[in-house]
């Protein structure tokens, strides 16, 4: 008799409906919590609290805020990546004469005094 085939452990050890609530209750939660604030805000704003409109325009951001940052904690293979330097001696665009008089440079240096320390006499 072969055993059932599992579904790989996800990071928090839990498995179906409970993984799924665990990951979009706090969206759920705080964004619609964020949109309850602002509602509140603006009816209190509407009832001549000056200081309120600023948080009626403040809540609604903290919730696409919010929606952000959870999209990226659990997207992380999403994040953008910087660029990638050039390697020494990896050819660079030939437009960039600053890169190439730095490259240059370096070049001189590790002829006069190479990395690794001083030579052996």
């Amino acid at each position: 008799m072969s055993s059932p085939v599992r579904e790989p452990a996800r990071p928090g050890g839990r498995r179906g409906l409970a993984a799924t609530v665990g990951k979009y209750a706090p969206l759920v939660l705080g964004f619609c919590g964020c949109l309850a604030a602002g509602w509140f805000e603006l009816g209190r704003a509407r009832a001549g609290r000056e200081i309120a409109w600023v948080y009626v325009f403040e809540w609604p951001f903290y919730a696409v805020a919010g929606s952000v940052i959870w999209w990226q904690v659990w997207h992380p293979h999403r994040k953008v990546r910087a660029p990638r330097a050039p390697r020494r001696g990896e050819p660079v665009a030939p437009d960039d004469e600053g890169l190439l008089e730095w490259q240059r440079y370096l070049e001189r240096l590790d002829l006069t005094d190479p990395p690794g320390g001083p030579p052996e006499r």
